[in-house]
């Protein structure tokens, strides 16, 4: 059986058929843990951001 290995806690996650839905996560509490990360700026990207990382949002919406 596949596994992967959760990104918060590191707890390796049996899963049989497509990834669960709280992929890349063990559980719902990890994904929270995850989400007061973001919220306390504890992820930050570390260089600045160039042209071409942006160009694929540089896209007009449809009208």
């Amino acid at each position: 059986m596949p596994t992967y290995q959760c990104t918060i806690c590191g707890r390796e996650v049996p899963y049989d058929g497509p990834l669960p839905a709280i992929y890349p996560f063990c559980s719902q509490r990890c994904q929270w843990a995850d989400l007061g990360r973001w919220l306390r700026g504890q992820y930050a990207i570390e260089r600045d951001l160039t042209p071409e990382d942006l160009a694929d949002n540089d896209q007009t919406p449809d009208t």
